[in-house]
């Protein structure tokens, strides 16, 4: 199934989110300190994460968000 990918930065609370699809009610699910994942309470799908202290988790090197997916570029139809 193919979703927009949107990516959200909240400077005042450090906040990262990614949201996958049309904003939807969701459930978080921590999956790492302070890393959270979005799924649908009906289904379990995920439908996006929320990464707290973002700015302070990125300063630095070696600093690795445990986020993996699958990504394609959409094909463009032949005129």
């Amino acid at each position: 199934m193919e979703k927009e990918i949107r990516v959200l930065y909240y400077k005042p609370s450090d906040e990262l989110n990614i949201l996958l699809g049309e904003a939807r009610d969701s459930v978080l699910q921590e999956i790492a300190d302070e890393i959270y994942v979005r799924l649908d309470p009906q289904t379990n799908e995920v439908l996006g994460f929320t990464v707290l202290n973002f700015e302070e988790r990125t300063e630095g090197e070696g600093q690795i968000i445990p986020i993996m997916g699958y990504f394609t570029l959409p094909v463009e139809s032949p005129a």
